[in-house]
């Protein structure tokens, strides 16, 4: 890799022994992925630390381990815009959830030294919805794989795949390696799924992505025939072409905002495979992601990706002067500046009063592995993982079947 004499310098030790590191591991990357060079990065999204999950399932030595590179990391002042996200609970939630002496402990040590190291500390992994948004072409280094999609097939911003460490290098140095969908050879468009299934929810825009996601694996695919999506629908659409497959760059033809045309996706090339996403596709995606033994449901889990305010809004509206079945736990996951927002409206107490719970800054299955029998939601991705991670059954459905569900303690599929 060429490296100018500046990053020839940090990575000599010039600005320290851990500016070094973080070049060195931006180098080591860049050269086993083939990057020529390192080029300047404006726009940076971390994920902090996960101290409760290191805690509960690798350890004390894990937790140990990652708030030292932490607190090393944070000595230095970040050279961009940097976002961070933490999967923690907000310190308002500590008693509710039993959160551990020790995690509240690392939470909090960390949560001072990013703002002083000058990260934006937003807590989401859906950072578009609360102030980053990055522009058409800004270089990012982003953590959270279906940010990374969003940002690359919503907003046009140009970011591959961030871990910890790389994401924080790049906070810190100003520097990522350019290889993958970076450079404009690798974000044409190679596999063209033609959709005729009606997409009536944001759901149906997830059933579209995971379905895309597990067809493309690393390819770049090209939507055609969609209609276009809200807000939501891609957040949903993104977050499924994540854990689908490890796609980091997704085109729809006319939304993308440098595929004007499928043409344009496709670099003026025929593809190199196209596939069919039918209602007979809708139907079997959603059933791959249905695996329960009855319809009785303890547990609704909304907002993952984390909810927008229209979302909030919209479960707000569908449960004002309703009452949750018994038995029945709904949570509205959510960034805290939208619950306050959502606060302020009304909105939050309505789904209170309806026995809901707003929770800010995390997700259930995430960093608390909350104990439920058999859920319900309305994220592929949510869907996706928590299978694994609690051991649950699980039910995908649209947000409006899964108020329902919620209302009456049972899932309807013909309802």
């Amino acid at each position: 890799m060429h490296l100018t004499p500046d990053q020839q310098a940090i990575l000599d030790g010039a600005r320290g022994p851990f500016l070094a590191k973080c070049l060195r591991w931006l180098v080591e990357w860049g050269d086993a992925m083939g990057a020529r060079r390192l080029v300047p990065v404006t726009n940076t999204h971390a994920l902090v630390t996960v101290p409760g999950n290191l805690v509960a399932h690798a350890g004390e030595k894990s937790l140990e381990a990652t708030m030292e590179l932490l607190r090393e990391a944070c000595r230095h002042p970040v050279c961009c815009l940097s976002t961070s996200h933490i999967t923690f609970a907000h310190e308002e939630q500590y008693d509710e959830i039993e959160m551990p002496p020790e995690q509240v402990a690392a939470q909090q040590e960390i949560e001072g030294m990013a703002a002083d190291a000058g990260f934006l500390m937003l807590y989401t992994c859906a950072p578009y919805l609360v102030g980053n948004v990055p522009v058409k072409g800004e270089v990012c280094a982003w953590t959270e794989s279906s940010a990374v999609v969003y940002a690359n097939s919503i907003l046009g911003a140009r970011t591959t795949r961030h871990g910890t460490e790389s994401a924080i290098a790049a906070a810190l140095t100003g520097w990522v390696p350019e290889f993958g969908v970076v450079l404009d050879e690798n974000r044409r468009a190679t596999l063209q799924i033609d959709v005729s299934a009606p997409l009536r929810s944001s759901a149906d825009w997830g059933a579209l992505g995971y379905f895309t996601g597990q067809a493309a694996g690393l390819e770049v695919p090209v939507l055609a025939g969609t209609p276009r999506p809200s807000q939501d629908d891609a957040k949903q659409l993104c977050a499924a072409l994540a854990s689908g497959g490890g796609v980091s760059l997704c085109h729809i033809a006319g939304v993308t905002p440098e595929a004007p045309t499928l043409e344009a996706a496709l670099g003026g090339r025929p593809p190199e495979h196209r596939i069919t996403f039918g209602p007979d596709e809708l139907l079997a995606t959603y059933a791959k992601l249905r695996n329960h033994t009855g319809e009785e449901i303890d547990t609704v889990i909304l907002g993952c990706p984390h909810a927008s305010l229209q979302e909030v809004a919209h479960i707000a509206r569908f449960l004002k002067g309703r009452r949750l079945a018994e038995g029945v736990t709904l949570w509205v996951c959510m960034a805290y500046p939208t619950r306050a927002v959502a606060e302020r409206l009304g909105f939050a107490r309505w789904i209170s009063d309806a026995g809901g719970y707003l929770f800010v800054d995390t997700c259930p299955t995430n960093s608390m592995r909350v104990r439920a029998n058999r859920i319900v939601t309305s994220g592929f991705k949510q869907a996706h993982y928590a299978r694994g991670m609690i051991g649950a059954e699980v039910i995908v459905d649209s947000l409006e079947k899964c108020l329902e569900a919620a209302l009456a303690g049972r899932w309807n599929e013909a309802g």
